[in-house]
């Protein structure tokens, strides 16, 4: 078996695993031209173990930004100009993934709800300040699940360096890469998410 039929099987495998569990876990990504609680949220993007998904582009809410996180966003299509004039108001954004999130809860019947990101340390703090700016109770409770952590059970000598994504072993990669679109880098995670499940599962 090669790596793409082997990450395919165990895609397979993880996907089942995350669709059965008490839970609803979402695979977010978000885009951002700064750090949670300096810049703004610029970007949503989530897909249900289902195939359900969520995308929005939101208005820059500060006056302040890291340079290079603004180029960054800037050269992927998330021009602070337009995002000015176009972009969703971060309050409505957040009530709509809200929203999206209890209907699938409802849906699939789950208990709650995770937030799943590479890494959830950056992508969770935003989404939870959104909540907390607008006054909505989130969903996702109180801590995110880490893709990132998942994958250090795998590496030798519980070595972080080793959780990066090029160092991971291929028969876990999606083919593709992460392109900066909030919505298709969900998509690729959740790949990744559920080619890593499959792969515990044997263990």
């Amino acid at each position: 078996m090669n790596n793409r039929q082997q990450h395919q099987q165990l895609v397979t495998e993880g996907r089942q695993t995350v669709q059965n569990a008490p839970q609803l876990f979402i695979d977010l990504d978000v885009e951002a031209d700064g750090k949670p609680g300096y810049g703004s949220l610029l970007s949503i993007g989530a897909v249900s173990p289902w195939g359900d998904s969520f995308y929005r582009e939101l208005k820059p809410t500060s006056g302040i930004w890291i340079q290079g996180n603004r180029d960054f966003c800037e050269a992927h299509g998330l021009q602070r100009k337009r995002l000015l004039r176009e972009g969703l108001d971060p309050s409505l954004a957040i009530a709509e993934l809200d929203t999206w999130t209890r209907n699938l809860q409802r849906r699939y019947h789950k208990r709650g709800s995770v937030i799943v990101a590479f890494n959830a340390s950056f992508d969770y703090p935003w989404i939870d300040l959104e909540h907390q700016k607008a006054g909505i109770r989130s969903a996702f409770g109180v801590a995110g699940y880490c893709i990132k952590s998942l994958a250090l059970s795998l590496t030798e000598g519980y070595d972080w360096q080793q959780t990066a994504k090029n160092n991971l072993p291929a028969y876990l990669l999606p083919e593709g890469d992460f392109t900066h679109n909030a919505l298709e880098d969900a998509r690729y995670q959740q790949k990744l998410h559920f080619a890593l499940v499959g792969r515990l599962a044997k263990r």
